[in-house]
């Protein structure tokens, strides 16, 4: 008898999964799928969101039920509508639109919500507020007395809605099962709500979630990360259909209550771990970047590092993951930004450049392509034609605005986008633009915000683009998601919040809660990069380390593929 193939072996552990999954469903209990790297878990959603327009949809269409199915995105909510029958009882959609389309009918109700969480706009009485709408995500009291929401305003009512026992009612009698992807970057705020009133007293729908703790990287935004309950019962896909058996058994190492099984059959790739405790120069000193090598000398082992691994066959499909951004900034002509910006702009957590990452530019994009359904994807609203001659010429003039601003400044972009009451606009943001507006001086992080919003827009288009998936650099946090033939991770200063070489290597068990925080969000994002590659995985540590953390790189990646960088250079 022929040895079963990895694919072969992976796959039957995938299946057998797929169908314990099933089986759990069936029983009526709430689960959870934790899905390591490249496991699969979209596939085994959609086995779940097909068993169940085929075993059960015309039982609940003729009770009149339904099923949620709540996904991340838009283009996400397409696939598994491609996927069920016409007119099935299983409804995909965003958390917004969910959540908007089971509290929009509650008029009243709403209106009162919205005094009650301050969601009406300053200088506004409640009892102008004559309907609450949620259209383009834009917050603003138009003329006719209509409150138009914001994106977050809709998971604040939801979650407000909640904690009303009727609503509770009414929403488990019309959806006696509720899927949720990803979720671990599912707002907390809902997810708590679903625990505390469904879940635990066993009172309300059952719950499908798929996703993975460990690659909760974003929490300070409001994800939930972890879901601890004795009332649903987890199950663990460990086949990963991404990585060769060199990465998974390291990955393996670093998750050892995930182990996992490569379903890949060659077996040509590489781990190798590059420190550099040889280098006997001055090591930088300033703040969030003491101990880390100066950015010349970093520019220098990159690219050594870069030239020794195109001779091992590191030639195609590559990826640079870094935290620091300030060498790269300086390279690609975008400083003025990245200075202005400081740590926000490594912690994902500016408003104004998550806005013009997430919405400015992909919408002009979409407006040159002529793309309306790109458009209402990144609007991350339910779709709108643009049908009558007045839509038509208000997007084609926002094109026009946005083309001309963006050759000139920050504020040049935000005042296009203000005034064309089309594109949402964090609230915040609003704020400051009536600060700028009134001539008011005001800090702005390390800057003023007159010389924020006077910095040219063209360096936020460099600092986007340069970080874009296909370019051979990237930010560690941006490669969540994404897979690549080789990767060299570079790990070293500039973000005070992740010091991998001091925290990685403890025993979580003997942390504080403080301590604790720290941990997760530091293993969390290795792990995210050391899964992506599918063949080669390089570690460039350019700060100090500690005996403890050699022996824990030792242990994951095996002594023999740990060298200092002047060794490395001469294998």
């Amino acid at each position: 008898m022929t040895e079963k193939t990895n694919y072969e072996l992976a796959k039957e552990n995938a299946d057998n999964t797929d169908r314990e999954i099933i089986e759990v469903l069936k029983s009526g209990k709430s689960f959870r799928v934790e899905a390591g790297a490249g496991s699969g878990k979209t596939y085994s959603l959609h086995k779940v969101v097909e068993w169940i327009d085929n075993n059960k949809a015309k039982e609940y269409k003729k009770s009149g039920k339904y099923v949620a199915c709540i996904t991340y995105t838009n283009a996400a909510v397409d696939v598994i509508a491609s996927r069920i029958s016409q007119g099935s009882s299983i409804t995909p959609s965003t958390i917004h639109n969910f959540a908007w389309e089971n509290i929009c009918n509650f008029h009243s109700t709403l209106i009162n919500a919205t005094k009650e969480l301050e969601l009406i706009p300053d200088n506004h009485a409640v009892d102008e507020v004559k309907q609450v709408v949620y259209d383009l995500g834009v917050r603003y009291l138009d003329e006719n007395g209509a409150l138009h929401l914001f994106h977050d305003d809709v998971v604040k009512l939801f979650a407000w809605f909640l904690d009303r026992p009727k609503f509770r009612m009414i929403l488990a009698d019309k959806y006696p099962l509720i899927l949720i992807d990803e979720y671990q970057d599912t707002f907390k705020l809902i997810i708590d709500k679903f625990i505390a009133h469904y879940i635990e007293p066993e009172t309300g729908p059952q719950f499908g979630f798929f996703g993975d703790a460990w690659q909760t990287i974003y929490a300070t935004n409001g994800a939930c990360g972890a879901i601890q309950s004795e009332k649903i019962v987890e199950i663990k896909k460990e086949a990963n259909f991404r990585s060769q058996k060199v990465i998974v058994d390291a990955l393996n190492k670093i998750r050892p209550d995930l182990p996992q099984v490569s379903a890949l059959d060659e077996n040509d790739g590489e781990v190798i771990v590059i420190t550099t405790n040889d280098f006997k120069g001055q090591r930088r000193t300033e703040k969030n970047f003491k101990g880390d090598l100066p950015d010349e000398v970093l520019s220098e082992h990159i690219t050594s590092v870069r030239d020794k691994l195109a001779e091992r066959g590191w030639v195609t499909n590559n990826k640079i993951l870094m935290i620091t951004h300030r060498l790269l900034a300086k390279q690609q002509n975008y400083t003025n930004f990245l200075e202005a910006l400081g740590d926000h702009f490594r912690d994902q957590d500016d408003k104004h450049y998550v806005f013009f990452k997430d919405k400015i530019e992909p919408l002009y994009n979409a407006l040159i392509q002529g793309d309306a359904k790109l458009l209402f994807d990144i609007l991350g609203t339910a779709r709108k034609p643009i049908e009558t001659k007045r839509q038509k010429k208000q997007w084609k003039m926002l094109q026009n605005a946005l083309e001309t601003a963006r050759q000139g400044t920050i504020y040049d972009v935000l005042k296009v986008a203000y005034d064309s009451r089309l594109i949402p606009i964090n609230p915040d943001i609003e704020t400051f633009i009536k600060l700028y507006e009134a001539g008011e001086p005001h800090p702005y992080y390390g800057t003023m915000l007159e010389k924020f919003y006077a910095i040219r827009y063209e360096e936020v288009v460099r600092a986007i683009d340069f970080f874009k998936v296909d370019g051979l650099y990237s930010t560690d946090h941006g490669v969540k998601g994404e897979e690549y033939e080789n990767v060299l991770f570079v790990m070293g200063r500039g973000w005070n919040l992740y010091k991998f070489e001091e925290t990685i290597w403890k025993d979580e068990n003997t942390l504080s809660e403080k301590e604790l925080k720290t941990y997760i969000r530091n293993r969390n994002l290795f792990y995210v990069c050391c899964s992506r590659p599918k063949k080669r995985l390089a570690i460039l540590i350019t700060v100090p380390i500690c005996e403890q953390f050699k022996s824990y790189l030792d242990h994951v990646f095996g002594a023999e593929n740990v060298f200092e960088y002047s060794h490395f250079l001469t294998l």
